[in-house]
């Protein structure tokens, strides 16, 4: 496989994870490690820089997202929960419990905004029906409901001034750009990309975008205006999250998922629910952290 444009190798293997569905890849400079969640057992992962150690923490499944705090631990979704945890997923505390329309619908992609607050959309798991919802929880831990509508809420993005937001519906196969501001204004909703179905999203210190693509097996990296740089093939179909860190903070990290796979697709794909990563040629930009 030709190099793609921005990477300095091909994609290898991190971790054999074998996960259902990997979600919220951040890395931790503090403790040089990958943390992620596998959603659907509800297990929390921190994963070494080389991959030879991963350590797990079983919380209430679904974990659908999570992100880290100002001062140390992390805040999390929850099938139908908001909480925060320390940094290993202990000491659970229960911030807002937020009940879905019906029991089909899940919390699903988080991250923090520049202004310190928690950005959580939802998703319906059952017919990919328009139910999720978009909900900002502040610093002062205050939840607002923003917006609905969604079939599948994931990848976000800001830029370093936080007036402007991306966020990503996969169901309908489209990356969105909007208006932002410190308490959550979110105004001049427009698409920014579409095609394919856009899972995580990151950018760059350049402001260039790197967006996993769900059931083609594919990460897409994207100019400032969402026009397609190159693609990058990955030994597997569904790619989930995503993130840039590693110790020089040039490493993509690829998630992926083998939910819904057949015996024969696993058999053509048996590396599906592992961890990947591209080493590229410019760094990423540190999480925002929440608080």
């Amino acid at each position: 496989m030709a190099l793609p444009t921005g990477t300095t190798t091909e994609p290898r293997l991190l971790l054999d994870a074998k996960a259902v569905l990997v979600e919220s890849p951040v890395w931790d400079a503090d403790a040089a490690e990958w943390i992620w969640c596998d959603i659907t057992p509800g297990v929390l992962h921190r994963t070494s820089a080389d991959g030879t150690r991963d350590r797990t923490t079983q919380l209430p499944a679904p974990l659908a997202s999570f992100q880290r705090r100002r001062g140390g631990g992390l805040i999390m979704a929850l099938g139908d929960r908001i909480v925060t945890t320390d940094d290993d997923g202990g000491d659970l505390h229960e911030i807002a419990h937020l009940p879905h329309r019906h029991d089909g619908i899940r919390f699903n992609e988080g991250k923090c905004d520049p202004f310190g607050a928690f950005v959580v959309g939802a998703m319906d798991v059952t017919d990919e029906a328009p139910d999720g919802l978009m909900y900002r929880i502040g610093p002062d831990e205050a939840v607002t409901r923003l917006r609905g509508g969604f079939t599948t809420f994931n990848g976000l993005e800001w830029n370093d001034d936080g007036r402007t937001m991306w966020f990503t519906d996969t169901g309908v196969k489209t990356i969105f750009q909007a208006q932002w501001g410190p308490e959550g204004d979110l105004a001049e909703v427009v698409p920014f990309t579409s095609g394919g179905m856009h899972d995580g999203l990151v950018r760059d210190e350049r402001g260039e975008f790197w967006g996993a693509i769900y059931g083609e097996g594919v990460v897409v990296h994207l100019d400032q205006d969402g026009d397609l740089i190159d693609r990058i093939e990955f030994p597997a179909p569904q790619l989930t999250g995503i993130a840039i860190g590693g110790p020089d903070m040039s490493t993509l990290l690829v998630g992926s998922a083998r939910e819904n796979m057949s015996d024969d697709e696993l058999a053509r794909a048996p590396l599906s629910g592992g961890l990947f990563t591209v080493e590229l040629d410019r760094r990423g930009r540190q999480s925002f952290l929440f608080g």
